[in-house]
């Protein structure tokens, strides 16, 4: 016999489960709503940079772009006028002094040199034969001279014998006074040949004088003349390498227009611009590391510019050792010159809105890492990427050392 089975008792059934369910979500739901901090400003935490403060010894660094400069460069200019005949160098060839890098030609100047050559010739046969005819004159007159000398001694002999003579009676009154005015006559007339003698001799040394200065001028102008021909042919001044050649085949050029460049690329310096404001601390002697792309060499700061050129400042590193491979003039390195190293005290990376020797704002993390809230700072000295921190931070606080951007005036953000 069939019996009717009745149906077990549910406890629960779907529905109750349904309500029960979402009532635990809502609940969930107002718990997480309750919890969330809607008040704070929210920053994306990929969005800033962080960095923790540290105590230890900072490096005080600037750094800064330049290039490689030749410690000896050599600007070629033509020398006279001339058209450029043939050029012998590229850029990047290595010369020796005395190289020929470019010759010109101005046929002008080559027929003034020979006529120049002609006039001292020329003068110089002019000079020679005038030495000729007034050493033949003062020859002359010297002769005459030892005439006169002659006869003035012969007087004076013949007035001694006739002075002994005059004595005995033997020569007459009328005799012995001829002689004695002819001793006189001859004496005068010997000092007057001297006097005259001397005067023709200073006379030829005086003419010969004047010849050889014209000699000597038209000497000069024939070296002028000479050294414009051979300043058509341009040569190198030093060993080097070729920088530069600005001038083309059939160009015209006038004294003083740019040939060429040349450098000795062994021998070379740094020249870096520093942002005015971190240039206030260098100073000569100073270490600097500079940076070829290629390797690195050690250098010295040399020179500080003065003056503030499109808001930089110029400064001259004397490099010490071997370059590395690749270095030459007009390469882009850069540079990081030391200023100073501070041993025991508090550094954390630099902000981006930091100044040096100013009070900052800076947002530092709670324990947590969630908030951050804007405390005041007193900074130090600022290195390249790095501050020194003289009080509001203590080791381990983070900070956040990027751009602070829209959220820059709340007091606390929540990072998420």
């Amino acid at each position: 016999m069939d019996h009717a089975r009745s149906k077990p008792k549910r406890t629960f059934n779907r529905r109750t489960l349904l309500i029960t369910a979402g009532a635990c979500l809502t609940l969930a739901t107002l718990v997480t709503l309750v919890s969330i901090d809607f008040s704070t400003q929210r920053v994306g935490r990929s969005r800033v940079t962080l960095d923790t403060v540290k105590r230890g010894t900072l490096e005080i660094t600037v750094r800064a772009n330049g290039q490689l400069i030749p410690n000896n460069v050599e600007y070629i200019a033509s020398q006279v006028m001339g058209r450029v005949a043939r050029t012998h160098v590229k850029a990047g060839d290595a010369v020796k002094a005395g190289d020929l890098l470019v010759e010109l030609t101005n046929p002008q100047l080559v027929a003034s040199a020979e006529e120049a050559r002609s006039a001292w010739e020329g003068a110089v046969n002019e000079a020679k034969s005038a030495e000729s005819e007034l050493r033949a004159n003062l020859l002359n007159q010297e002769a005459l001279l030892t005439q006169a000398r002659f006869e003035q001694e012969k007087a004076e002999a013949r007035l001694a014998a006739e002075t002994k003579l005059f004595g005995r009676g033997i020569v007459s009154q009328i005799d012995f006074d001829n002689s004695k005015l002819t001793v006189a006559q001859t004496t005068e007339r010997h000092a007057l040949e001297k006097k005259r003698f001397s005067a023709v001799r200073d006379n030829v040394k005086v003419q010969l004088d004047v010849r050889q200065s014209r000699v000597n001028e038209l000497a000069r102008a024939l070296d002028r003349a000479r050294d414009q021909v051979v300043n058509l042919r341009i040569v190198a001044g030093i060993d080097g390498v070729v920088q530069e050649v600005a001038v083309d085949v059939g160009q015209q050029l006038q004294p003083g227009a740019p040939v060429g460049r040349l450098a000795q690329p062994d021998r070379l310096y740094a020249e870096l611009r520093v942002p005015a404001r971190e240039a206030t601390e260098v100073q000569p002697g100073q270490q600097v590391v500079v940076d070829t792309r290629n390797g690195t060499i050690d250098g010295v700061v040399a020179r500080v510019d003065p003056a503030v050129t499109d808001g930089t400042v110029i400064v001259d590193v004397d490099l010490k050792g071997d370059m590395p491979a690749g270095a030459r003039p007009q390469l882009a390195v850069e540079g990081i010159v030391y200023l100073a190293q501070l041993s025991d005290t508090l550094y954390v990376g630099r902000p981006a809105y930091a100044k040096s020797n100013a009070p900052i704002m800076v947002y530092k993390l709670d324990s947590g890492g969630r908030y951050a809230t804007r405390v005041p700072v007193s900074a130090g000295k600022i290195s390249v990427d790095q501050l020194q921190v003289l009080s509001g931070l203590q080791p381990g606080d983070r900070i956040i050392t990027s751009e602070t951007g829209e959220w820059q005036s709340k007091d606390r953000i929540l990072l998420n």
